[in-house]
């Protein structure tokens, strides 16, 4: 409304009401009930599980012994002549 307001002015605690009016009642089906209440509790669950494993599995790759790049180029060498 700006500075002025806008005629008629609304005062800072005047009192809003609106009408509402109901145009149906309907209960939840079965799996309306799974989406959004046990969905949202399975996902707090999943994700930082999911995340954890993630984690450990890079951990894991990060700190397991890699081989120097003589020992790959022999065992190279070693599997074309078995063949």
């Amino acid at each position: 409304y700006g500075k002025r307001g806008s005629p008629p002015t609304i005062p800072g605690d005047a009192v809003l009401r609106f009408e509402v009016e109901l145009v149906a009642l309907s209960r939840a089906s079965y799996w309306q009930k799974v989406v959004n209440e046990v969905l949202p509790l399975l996902c707090l669950g999943l994700v930082p599980a999911l995340l954890g494993l993630i984690g450990y599995h890079l951990y894991r790759k990060a700190s397991s012994p890699r081989p120097s790049k003589k020992k790959l180029k022999e065992e190279k060498r070693n599997k074309t002549k078995k063949k």
